[in-house]
């Protein structure tokens, strides 16, 4: 039983590769210039192989943000 979701940037049909959490990825897709295609209040953002490429450094930049707070 194999369901695969497709990515959720608007104007893409490609077969999701990644999920990342709306609460993290959201800025980071808009600073990226893409917009979603979710009309519901979803946790996970499905993304293809090429948008998460997109916007992997900008969350990898947040990740970095977050660290330092912690120390």
């Amino acid at each position: 039983m194999s369901s695969k979701k497709s990515c959720n940037i608007e104007n893409c049909g490609n077969e999701s590769k990644k999920t990342v959490s709306r609460e993290k990825a959201g800025a980071a897709i808009k600073e990226a210039g893409l917009s979603l295609d979710i009309r519901d209040k979803v946790q996970r953002i499905h993304l293809c192989s090429d948008h998460y490429r997109k916007i992997k450094k900008k969350l990898k930049k947040d990740r970095e943000i977050d660290r330092l707070r912690w120390e």
